[in-house]
């Protein structure tokens, strides 16, 4: 059960008020522990942590809704008596519309009014993600059953990934001058260097071909009811930029969390 609460602040408004004023700001995310022993020790150290002054809070969504109680508790305690803003995650992962309904009837009886929307990994044990039947595919159907069905009532965050998906980032043959030689202008942009278990030096990037597939899916999210691109700390400001470029082509419109002016502290 969930406290009843008023609406909280949206996190897209927010984050478009410290970009208007040039403004730098952080959150926080947690991840729900399976003890109630764990949660408790959480609700001490969010409040000690409240002291720093995160921007918003967020709370991540187990595969299939494993933590959704835990979740929503965290959400609505640290909403409604922290007086935190909540930000919560909410996964494709084993989750038919009806569950998706009750978590979103929980958010609005509680107040919490800021989302993530995710496809979400893989259920522990499963290789391979699969959508249950009757569910949802990828964050792009997920962003439009909330708009369909609450309007503009939430504020949907959605995931970007400047330097390209983990899945599509490839390791470029050669050593190091010789593959970035031959990377495009683009890719020059977003690659990476990293150490092999052989203790060479790789040259990782996301191909244009794929990146373009990637920012043209972006945009989809956003059409279908995003509003915010959320992306972990990235050095790679220029990518950030192109990301937002992209994603805002037509008719789309949404605030992207540039590397510049915002990070999320991942806390475990």
């Amino acid at each position: 059960m969930v406290s009843t609460g008023p609406k909280d602040k949206m996190v897209c408004e927010m984050i478009a008020e410290k970009a208007a004023k040039k403004e730098q700001w952080f959150s926080f995310e947690y991840f729900p522990p399976k003890t109630e022993s764990g949660v408790e020790n959480l609700k001490k150290r969010i409040q000690r942590m409240k002291e720093l002054g995160p921007l918003f809070t967020d709370f991540t969504w187990g595969a299939g809704g494993s933590t959704s109680e835990i979740t929503m508790q965290l959400c609505d305690t640290v909403k409604n008596e922290f007086g935190c803003v909540a930000n919560m995650h909410l996964t494709c992962t084993n989750m038919p519309p009806e569950k998706v309904d009750q978590a979103l009837a929980d958010c609005k009886k509680c107040g919490v009014c800021n989302l993530v929307a995710l496809r979400g990994d893989a259920p522990r044990g499963c290789e391979k993600w699969e959508a249950v039947e009757g569910g949802f595919k990828c964050a792009e159907d997920l962003c439009a059953y909330i708009t369909k069905h609450h309007g503009n009532w939430f504020s949907v965050a959605v995931a970007g990934y400047p330097e390209g998906h983990p899945d599509n980032i490839e390791v470029i043959p050669g050593d190091v001058e010789t593959a970035v030689a031959s990377l495009s202008e683009a890719e020059k942009k977003r690659y990476s260097i990293s150490t092999d278990e052989t203790g060479k030096k790789v040259v990782q990037v996301c191909r244009d071909a794929n990146y373009k597939i990637e920012m043209e899916y972006l945009k989809k999210k956003v059409d279908a009811g995003g509003n915010l691109v959320l992306h972990r700390c990235s050095w790679m400001q220029v990518s950030s930029y192109n990301s937002c470029r992209i994603a805002k082509t037509g008719e789309s419109t949404c605030q992207l969390s540039l590397a510049s002016c915002a990070s999320t502290v991942l806390v475990d």
